[in-house]
């Protein structure tokens, strides 16, 4: 199975880990970004750009989401690196895939929305432009039409959730690590390229 409405750019999963849930007042305090090849499994010629940032807003951290991610708040503190570093650090990271000239990263995400608020707040729209295609694949979106398509033909949609564990539990991807960024773009690349195997012919 090969994807190949791409043309050239590259495919990569993509997912963060905030201090909340609002970009204007919360931080991305982990990215990750896994280069994928045609057969959507991790293309092991480019290193993934996976790296935690220290959060510019600590007074704004909601609780609930450093229970969520598991991310220790002292520990990222100490070690996390400076948002404009790590901006710069990316920008160095994706000048080394050699890409041809105007290609850019096609994102995989699960919810990408939500992530894309945050890597543009993070970014700036210039630079997020100059990385990121405008077109992306979603693999909760997928998993939705997937759903639609099938009650559509009077059939009981195979999905009973749209997040990404419901995804990995309907598709028996392993899901040890949930909420780990780098870990997350595994199992969402997987989820997608089982969607494509198994649902092509609803």
């Amino acid at each position: 199975m090969n994807i190949t409405s791409t043309y050239g750019n590259l495919v990569c999963a993509v997912d963060t880990e905030t201090t909340g849930l609002d970009p204007r007042k919360h931080d991305i305090i982990q990215i990750a970004i896994l280069p994928l090849g045609p057969d959507l499994k991790p293309n092991k010629s480019y290193m993934p750009f996976n790296m935690h940032l220290k959060p510019g807003h600590p007074e704004n951290i909601d609780p609930r989401a450093m229970k969520v991610n598991k991310i220790d708040l002292n520990w990222i503190m100490q070690h996390g690196v400076d948002p404009f570093q790590a901006a710069d650090l990316l920008e160095e990271w994706f000048a080394k895939l050699n890409l041809p000239m105007y290609k850019r990263i096609l994102v995989l995400g699960q919810n990408y929305c939500f992530d894309r608020g945050f890597i543009l707040e993070w970014l700036g729209p210039q630079t997020y432009e100059y990385i990121f295609h405008y077109h992306y694949r979603d693999a909760m979106i997928a998993a939705m039409y997937i759903n639609d398509r099938a009650a559509s033909y009077g059939e009981k949609p195979p999905f009973n959730g749209i997040s990404l564990n419901k995804l990995c539990n309907v598709l028996k991807v392993e899901n040890i690590y949930a909420h780990d960024a780098l870990e997350d773009c595994k199992m969402v690349a997987e989820c997608y390229r089982l969607m494509l195997r198994t649902y092509a012919g609803l």
